[in-house]
């Protein structure tokens, strides 16, 4: 029996797009973490350091990655570049979609006095966005990402300590996020020098 293989085949737009695409994630997934611990009580001194710590580190990786794509020359393609429009369009949609199911999620659960449950649902609506994500932007990765958020906030919601479940959830899709770019990262290692396709497997 074969060992299965994801290849991943990009060229340097296409890295560009991906390291973009995880310095978004790092920065939310400071804010959750963030928001997460200030809200602990009972949350230890280091802890919100270390968040920002990771955030720098991570931020300073994928500036790097940036930095090495500098001066390579992009790929001169009329169809790639209506599909990087088509992209970003359709980017645009789910964002509005997203933030419009989030506005009114935040009023159902405010008006039914759940207000407390609001966090867990934009948690989950934020897990969803990533699968329609995963295939407009042609990143695998983001299905893996969304079904984690998912799952993980599912799980969250389970414990009956308020403060705790918000906390877990908080936490739960910071480390799914900075798991998510730790991966982009290492995807992207291999820079392309040209503009010739690199195929990555992992």
């Amino acid at each position: 029996m074969g060992i299965a293989v994801c290849v991943v085949t990009f060229n340097v737009e296409k890295v560009r797009g991906m390291i973009g695409g995880a310095i978004i994630l790092t920065l939310f997934a400071a804010f959750w973490s963030i928001i997460a611990l200030a809200n602990w009580v009972a949350r230890p001194s280091w802890t919100i350091p270390a968040a920002i710590l990771a955030t720098i580190a991570l931020l300073a990786m994928s500036a790097s990655r940036i930095s090495a794509t500098r001066g390579i020359e992009s790929l001169d393609d009329p169809i790639a570049e209506a599909q990087g429009k088509r992209a970003g369009m359709l980017f645009g949609i789910i964002f509005s979609v997203e933030g419009v199911i989030i506005f009114l999620c935040s009023i159902v659960l405010a008006n039914e006095h759940l207000e407390i449950w609001i966090p867990i649902g934009i948690a989950l609506i934020v897990g969803v966005h990533f699968l329609p994500l995963a295939r407009v932007f042609e990143v695998p990765l983001y299905y893996g990402t969304g079904v984690f958020c998912v799952l993980g906030v599912l799980g969250c919601a389970l414990i009956g300590d308020p403060g705790l479940r918000l906390l877990s959830a908080g936490l739960t899709m910071a480390v799914v996020l900075w798991g998510s770019v730790i991966l982009i990262l290492f995807q992207t290692r291999n820079i392309p020098q040209s503009r010739n396709l690199t195929r990555v497997e992992w």
